[in-house]
């Protein structure tokens, strides 16, 4: 994948990010995949994984083989395979998702969708993903409120 601003920004380890912006994603991942609706028996997309908050706790709710996570960035997509065995992680962004039509049930973005370079085309990605039916859902950051 030819390198982005994206994947310039994203160009560390999983544990270097984790010891930044963990104290933010993690306590953020549960709350966020409760309000977007996860629960067992379904199947999700995360969409800009990161090295795997949000990935683990759809790995707890629905299982690895329920839960397809992409990232832009190669050190974030291999940290997160390497956290979570069994989930199909790949390279890719979310303006080009790297998956088929309707192979989920919800497509999430913890944290992303400020990072992409068009935040429409992720949406409409999103949405190319998922079953009639399911949930696109994405959360930013709160800029206006120091957040």
């Amino acid at each position: 994948m030819a390198e982005t601003e994206g994947t310039r920004t994203f160009a560390v380890a999983g544990t270097t990010y984790d010891s930044f912006m963990g104290r933010y994603s993690v306590p953020l991942a549960a709350l966020f995949a409760d309000a977007a609706g996860v629960t067992t028996g379904r199947q999700a997309v995360d969409v800009g994984c990161g090295p795997g908050a949000l990935t683990t706790v759809l790995v707890e709710r629905l299982g690895a083989d329920a839960v397809l996570a992409c990232d832009p960035s190669p050190s974030f997509v291999q940290e997160c395979s390497a956290r979570l065995p069994g989930v199909a992680v790949r390279e890719g962004r979310a303006e080009e998702l790297p998956f088929a039509d309707d192979v989920a049930d919800l497509a999430l973005a913890q944290l992303v969708l400020h990072f992409v370079s068009d935040a429409h085309r992720a949406a409409q990605e999103m949405a190319r993903v998922v079953r009639p039916g399911g949930t696109v859902a994405a959360c930013v950051w709160d800029f206006a409120n120091g957040m």
